[in-house]
């Protein structure tokens, strides 16, 4: 007798009621959520069982009214470790500018995440984590992988990391506790929220109706500001005084209205290193990075003594990003501070004027503002307002000087081409070797240093860095997850051969989704910053050495295309249109002078204090 059934036996029929888990599913489908990055795992097998079934399932019942269009379909995009599944949502996020869902296990699968969740919180990434937890009636009970608050606690955890950090009890409460999560995602200061679901209540059975809820998510964000000290603002911007313009992070997603209401003010601007994807490199007011690894021609624009007034905008000025430029009183009292919300810290107390609230509306209307004010000037001197400079002119200045090409300042060349490629070489080197819609993720480390100060793109947003909280390898899952967005145009992931040995199995994943994702690794057999840093520091040199590692026959060896450059000439002579041809990811192996000293002096300054 044969006891054996075909799998289509096994099947179970479909139930006719929707679970947790296709509740979830709906509502983010309902958002525009089309992927989910995570890994699968026992506890949490109920929400992979429901995206195959919401994925196949197109009688499933209708939980939402038929006017709300859903995606067609959430595509689970599974990673080697679950930080790089963080990761990956982290790259998804910033290059869509939405929110973001990645999942976990329960036990080790949950607290894998953490590295990756604390980035995200402290860069303002909204992003949605889903764990589970071994069945309700186990609490306790030190079950196989069990982090319920009576064991390893992953809610308590995540709970100084997260925006919104709930563990779901009843299933009756999913509702309310999903939208407050995703409400806490989506406003500002945004970030990662998490929401624990037991593996008994994923499965079950849920029904209400939750067709009001997506109306509030379309109207979430306050467009609201202090409109008398706007107007403040105004005045003092257009009172024929020098102004800087000082970019943060946080003024990415606003970046072509501040840098044109720049231009129409003529100021000059500058850059902390996380948002120099803000602005085209060679731009004519542009002078640089300011702080760490930045630029003497940006320190010399916040330093001039002529700037009437800074405005800085959408950065908190920490002294790590800014290298402490910005704490001299002198300094604070010219800045005009226009953020979010309030910065932390005392100095702002002393700023000249503080303008909080929504940053999309306040630089909407100060450029329409700007604009109509210059139409008006046109008219009163009798010129069509295109004959009207964008420069103004200044009581005691006329910025209306030739324009320096800004690369060319930093621009080092490798004449002798049988070496190791220097470092600052192949940086100035590469925006012109790849592809020129590359989007580009450099990792922590000596990446940061050599790329914020030597490679200058000529874009916008195609740039990005996570430099608070700098978690190593970070840019292998960012770089990755964001291939996803755009598969046409490749990301460019920049790291080390350290971090490159911490997560680099996320390789795997470029390759089995055929991602445009091209991995430059610096190869120079240690960890450069520590070894460097030592070095500057005066410190005992210990603990930076690697092993030789060949990458090019890793990448070989997983199905990526691999290539070793070990001299500047084979740098120059790279074919990079025939190594991309046959599509997947590529490995660009460099070997890197490991002698070249980064430009990270603030760095060791800020260690010494210690």
């Amino acid at each position: 007798m044969i006891n054996a059934k075909s799998k289509d036996e096994l099947l179970l029929p479909p139930s006719e009621q929707n679970t947790a888990a296709d509740f979830v599913l709906e509502f983010l489908s309902h958002i525009n959520v089309d992927k989910i990055f995570g890994i699968p795992g026992g506890a949490i097998e109920p929400l992979f069982d429901a995206v195959s079934h919401f994925n196949r399932n197109n009688n499933r019942p209708q939980i939402l009214s038929s006017h709300q269009k859903a995606k067609s379909k959430i595509e689970l995009i599974t990673s080697r470790h679950e930080a790089g599944a963080v990761f990956m949502a982290d790259g998804y996020a910033r290059e869509t500018g939405h929110l973001a869902v990645c999942c976990a296990t329960t036990g080790p699968g949950s607290t894998n995440m953490i590295t990756g969740i604390a980035s995200a919180y402290i860069d303002n990434v909204p992003m949605l984590i889903l764990t589970p937890q071994t069945p309700m009636s186990n609490f306790g009970q030190q079950n196989f992988q069990d982090s319920c608050d009576d064991s390893i606690s992953i809610v308590t955890m995540l709970s100084r990391c997260t925006r919104y950090n709930s563990m779901v009890t009843h299933v009756d409460q999913l509702k309310y506790k999903l939208t407050s999560a995703l409400k806490a995602a989506l406003t500002y200061p945004r970030g990662p929220v998490h929401l624990s679901i037991p593996a008994d209540i994923w499965k079950d059975a849920i029904n209400v109706d939750i067709n009001h809820c997506f109306a509030d998510f379309s109207k979430l964000a306050n467009n609201g500001y202090d409109k008398e000290c706007y107007e403040d603002l105004c005045q003092l911007m257009t009172s024929k005084k020098k102004l800087l313009f000082l970019l943060g992070a946080e003024s990415l997603p606003f970046a072509k209205t501040i840098i044109s209401c720049a231009e129409l003010l003529g100021a000059d601007i500058v850059t902390t290193p996380t948002a120099k994807g803000c602005i085209n490199a060679n731009h004519p007011q542009y002078k640089g990075v300011l702080g760490f690894a930045g630029h003497l021609q940006a320190e010399d624009a916040l330093l001039d003594s002529d700037v009437d007034h800074i405005v800085v905008i959408g950065t908190h000025l920490h002294p790590f990003e800014t290298a402490n430029l910005c704490n001299d009183s002198s300094i604070v009292k010219k800045m005009l501070y226009i953020n979010h919300s309030m910065a932390d810290g005392l100095m702002f107390e002393s700023a000249h004027l503080l303008l909080t609230g929504n940053m999309k509306s306040i630089f909407r209307d100060l450029e329409d503002y700007l604009t109509r004010r210059q139409i008006i000037e046109a008219h009163r001197s009798r010129n069509s307002p295109q004959s009207i400079s964008n420069v103004l002119h200044y009581d005691r200045i006329t910025q209306n000087s030739a324009h320096i090409d800004f690369s060319s300042l930093t621009y080092v060349d490798q004449p002798f081409k049988n070496e190791r490629v220097k470092p600052q070489y192949l940086m100035s080197q590469l925006p012109g070797i790849l592809p020129e819609a590359s989007r580009f993720f450099i990792d922590t480390g000596n990446s940061w240093a050599w790329a914020t100060h030597y490679m200058h793109l000529n874009s916008v947003s195609n740039y990005h860095i996570a430099m608070n909280y700098g978690a190593m390898g970070w840019a292998i899952g960012a770089a990755v997850g964001a291939a996803f967005v755009k598969e046409n145009s490749p990301t460019v992931c920049i790291t080390g051969d350290g971090s490159y040995l911490m997560n680099g199995q996320e390789i795997t994943v470029a390759v089995q989704h055929q991602l445009p994702v091209i991995f430059v690794i610096l190869n120079d057999n240690g960890y450069g910053m520590v070894k460097h840093g030592q070095r500057m520091g005066g410190a005992e040199e210990i603990g930076y050495e690697l092993p030789h590692v060949d990458f090019t026959m890793m990448a070989r060896a997983v199905g990526a295309t691999g290539v070793t450059v070990r001299h500047a000439q084979d740098l120059d002579e790279l074919d990079m249109k025939a190594l991309l041809s046959g599509g997947g990811p590529l490995l660009l192996d460099i070997y890197i002078d490991p002698e070249e000293i980064p430009p990270m002096g603030s760095r060791i300054r800020e260690l010494e204090k210690a």
